[in-house]
């Protein structure tokens, strides 16, 4: 039998979950523990740049705002290297970092690494919404990060 506390943190997780993905669905985030002015700088030059959301990971983990919820809770734990690539699908998160070679990559390759996502399935790690939770599917693993450049036929 569950208990009564047990049932309440089941359907919070859940509540909180929904607000997440109906906030965040067909959006990108990128996950980070404090970019340098000149990364961001780069990053807005570009076109649609402006539209990934930067989530700060030192922000402490916090039901009121359930992306931070959901970094803490369930992104963080995957120990990939900071910063993050998630692109957030109806019921999943893609996870990819940003590293190649222990070099932070410049900000012009997202929109390639977003494709090899979607066109792909080339990630570290896809977070499956299962009901009130999140599954874990590892992938990649973290030292492959490589990616194609598809300049068509």
């Amino acid at each position: 039998m569950i208990s009564v506390s047990r049932a309440l943190a089941a359907h919070r997780d859940q509540k909180t979950l929904q607000q997440f993905f109906a906030r965040y669905t067909g959006r990108t985030l990128i996950i980070h523990k404090g970019l340098t002015m000149d990364w961001l700088e780069e990053l807005l030059k570009l076109g649609g740049a402006a539209g990934h959301f930067r989530i700060d990971a030192r922000q402490a983990a916090d039901r009121k705002s359930p992306v931070l919820w959901i970094t803490h809770r369930f992104i963080l734990p995957l120990e990939l290297p900071l910063p993050l690539l998630c692109d957030i699908g109806k019921d999943c998160i893609g996870v990819r970092h940003l590293r190649s070679q222990g070099r932070l990559g410049h900000p012009a390759d997202i929109g390639w690494i977003l494709d090899d996502m979607r066109q792909k399935s080339r990630r570290h790690a896809l977070l499956i919404k299962t009901g009130g939770r999140l599954i874990v599917q590892r992938e990649l693993p973290p030292d492959d990060n490589a990616f194609e450049w598809d300049f068509g036929d």
